[in-house]
């Protein structure tokens, strides 16, 4: 936050934010055998087929100048598939440039507003793969999960010289690489662009995907709200749509759903503008920029003067819609006793933010 001359202190509260991470310590290797199940669920796991062998391909064109390529081969059930995305450079430098340290909505990473047209295009891509291979809509999303889990597991201190780096889906593709969180992210943005529910689901230290599938998929499975969610390993190959790692198992799960509702930050100043003897005016400037996903609406600050456990004074100010990744300002003005100690709380509400952000001074004495 910023502070000025004669401006009081203000501390920043997110009420409904969790811990700041899912913190990958290790990524979960690859299965040695079929995972154990609970008890009351069953797993079938597809039989191996040898790769079927394939001509060499065409060499690509050049990328376009500004244009990053990305490239990818694996297999899926004896088949070898590549798959490029060019992606300009501009679009990859902005996702770098967002704030990646608010890190508790997950949520944003996956569902933003700037990179739809890119995950749409992976997510047509693999349709399209789907298609042309005859596959139906299971194989044609095992299909995308081998892509996503023959990607290379990456740290976060390795690559981005921070503890926690969650990405974007552009910055994956682009990396061609990532952690837990990473690949998680980019699962259920491109899933929800194929109109197939998702959601992240958040483990101890470890990210995964629930997979929507009632009827379609046997194994673990998480009941939120009313759909059945398929557990779903990321960074190893051979884990199947319902395979819960055993270290998983009885560990305490969140339930991510995919919605836009924006996370919100909020800076508020105020300093002193007139005075009687018994009063001083102070005015007041708050910013508030939406984090993502989505635009948010309806934002109300609310800015309260309270002394003696009594509100003194307050003001509701009505903001504009705000679009992800940008700002709209509020300024004011609010009066306080001289001489009494007194306090200030900002709140900043919407009708679909991921939360109500406070800011509050600590007691002081108006000059």
């Amino acid at each position: 936050m910023q502070f000025f001359p004669r401006t009081f202190a203000i501390v920043l509260v997110c009420l409904v934010l969790t811990s700041l991470s899912a913190g990958c310590i290790t990524h979960v290797p690859a299965p040695e055998s079929v995972p154990t199940q609970t008890p009351e669920v069953s797993v079938s796991l597809p039989t191996p087929e040898m790769t079927t062998p394939t001509a060499t391909p065409t060499p690509l064109p050049t990328p376009a100048w500004g244009m990053l390529r990305s490239e990818f081969f694996w297999t899926y059930q004896g088949t070898n598939h590549t798959y490029h995305i060019d992606v300009p450079k501009t679009a990859y430098q902005y996702f770098q440039k967002q704030d990646h340290t608010k890190n508790s909505n997950y949520v944003r990473y996956a569902l933003s507003d700037h990179d739809r047209e890119y995950v749409r295009e992976v997510a047509d891509a693999f349709a399209a793969m789907g298609k042309n291979a005859g596959y139906d809509e299971r194989k044609t999303i095992e299909n995308f999960i081998a892509f996503v889990q023959s990607l290379p597991y990456t740290s976060d201190p390795e690559t981005a010289g921070r503890e926690e780096y969650p990405r974007y889906p552009l910055e994956t593709l682009v990396d061609k690489g990532g952690d837990c969180e990473d690949v998680a992210i980019l699962i259920t943005s491109v899933l929800h662009e194929m109109r197939h529910g998702a959601v992240l689901l958040k483990l101890p230290q470890h990210m995964a995907v629930g997979i929507a599938g009632d009827g379609m998929f046997d194994g673990m499975y998480y009941l939120h709200n009313g759909t059945r969610y398929y557990y779903q390993e990321t960074t190893a190959k051979g884990w199947g749509i319902g395979d819960l790692p055993e270290e998983f198992a009885g560990a305490a799960v969140e339930v991510l759903p995919l919605e836009q509702r924006p996370a919100m930050d909020l800076e508020f100043t105020a300093e002193p503008d007139t005075s009687t003897r018994e009063t001083a005016v102070y005015r007041m400037v708050a910013t508030a920029k939406n984090l993502g996903p989505g635009t948010s609406h309806g934002l109300r600050l609310e800015v309260t003067v309270r002394t003696g456990g009594e509100v003194y004074d307050s003001i509701t100010i009505p903001l504009d819609d705000c679009r992800e990744h940008e700002s709209v300002r509020a300024d004011g003005k609010i009066t306080l006793p001289r001489r009494e100690p007194v306090e200030i709380i900002a709140v900043l509400t919407g009708g679909n933010v991921h939360g109500d952000v406070i800011a509050e001074t600590e007691v002081f004495h108006a000059p």
